[in-house]
C-alpha cells in the first residue's frame, strides 16, 4: 500500500488551527481517543495528532485569533513552488508560503477561486519522522 505522505494528490494531513488548543486536544481526545505529542518549533508549540500510534495530522496556535478556528487539509505534492504558481495563474490565491518546516518538508496555503483553502506540501523523508 502506498503511503498518502509519498503519492502526489494524497490528503496526508490534517491541521487544526485552534484558538485554544488545549481545549481542543481536550476535546479530539475524548470523542477520538487521540493522543499528542508536543513538537517545539520556532513560533511556538505544535501538537502532533496520533490514532493508534500513527501521525495523522495537527494543532497549531491561531496566528489570527480574530478568525474562528478552522481544519486544513494538507495535499502531498512532487513540488510545492510548481504547484504554487499554477494555482496563481489558475486564478487562486497563495496565502502562505511557500515556506520550509524544518526536517518535515516545504508548504504553502493555497485559496481556490471559489475561496475554500487547502495546503499543499512536500516531505522530506517522512519515514524518518512517521
Amino acid at each position: 500500500m502506498s503511503s498518502p505522505f509519498t503519492t502526489p494528490g494524497a490528503l496526508s494531513w490534517h491541521e487544526l488551527t485552534s484558538n485554544n488548543c488545549q481545549e481542543s486536544m481536550q476535546f479530539y481526545g475524548e470523542i477520538f481517543g487521540w493522543t499528542f505529542k508536543t513538537m517545539q518549533m520556532p513560533q511556538g508549540p505544535y501538537y502532533i495528532i496520533e490514532n493508534q500510534g500513527t501521525h495523522i495530522g495537527g494543532i497549531a496556535p491561531n496566528p489570527c485569533p480574530k478568525l474562528p478556528s478552522h481544519w486544513t487539509g494538507y495535499i502531498t505534492v512532487s513540488d510545492v513552488d510548481e504547484v504554487a504558481i499554477k494555482a496563481k495563474t489558475m486564478g487562486g490565491e497563495l496565502l502562505y508560503g511557500p515556506e520550509d518546516i524544518p526536517s518535515i518538508g516545504r508548504f504553502c496555503w493555497i485559496k481556490d477561486p471559489e475561496g475554500a483553502i487547502i495546503a499543499a506540501i512536500t516531505y522530506h523523508n517522512p519515514e524518518d519522522w512517521l
